[in-house]
């Protein structure tokens, strides 16, 4: 997908980065914090098609609470939204111990790509402000691409950038079961 998706809404630089690496090359809306990310899902998208992208936080939006678990993994869960084309892709623990377990899974050394295999080291680098653009994040999901959740990850945005308004719960679970 190379055109701009306004309508996936990642909420860390990390996972903005992630998706725009894997999914959307033209960009997509990042903001800052799942509950940012709820608002808008709410007020700009309440009539039009929304995937927010959050990480398992102590404190969940409440918006989460209106949406149904349609599938998931052991890093990914998805919810689908009852009565609006909202879907929520919630990572857990969070975006950085979700990357270094699939970097582990892949046997990819993170450590190759300038960035530390410790996860408090490796969290303080996603946290930065411009890990969103940072090439060495970027080499480092291009070299995962095709590999476990990082494909599912892929081929899940994929799907429901595809297939808005008619994205369908089995297919859905097709994908999770394929990535497995």
């Amino acid at each position: 997908m190379n055109q701009r998706a306004d309508f996936i809404i990642p909420e860390c630089y990390i996972d903005t980065n992630l998706v725009e690496t894997l999914v959307c090359t033209g960009g997509c809306n990042h903001q800052k914090g799942c509950n940012q990310v709820a608002k808008v899902m709410q007020e700009k998208f309440a009539d039009r098609f929304a995937v927010g992208i959050i990480d398992a936080d102590k404190r969940r939006p409440g918006y989460l609470n209106e949406f149904i678990e349609i599938a998931s993994s052991e890093h990914i869960k998805l919810f689908r939204h009852p009565a609006r084309s909202h879907f929520i892709i919630l990572v857990h623990p969070a975006a950085d111990g979700f990357i270094l377990s699939c970097a582990e899974i892949a046997n990819v050394n993170v450590a190759d790509y300038g960035l530390s295999p410790k996860l408090k080291e490796f969290t303080a680098q996603t946290k930065n402000v411009m890990s969103n653009k940072d090439p060495r994040f970027k080499r480092l999901f291009r070299s995962m691409k095709g590999i476990g959740e990082i494909k599912l990850m892929e081929s899940l945005i994929s799907y429901l950038a595809d297939n808005t308004y008619q994205a369908s719960n089995d297919r859905i679970s097709e994908i999770f079961q394929t990535n497995e």
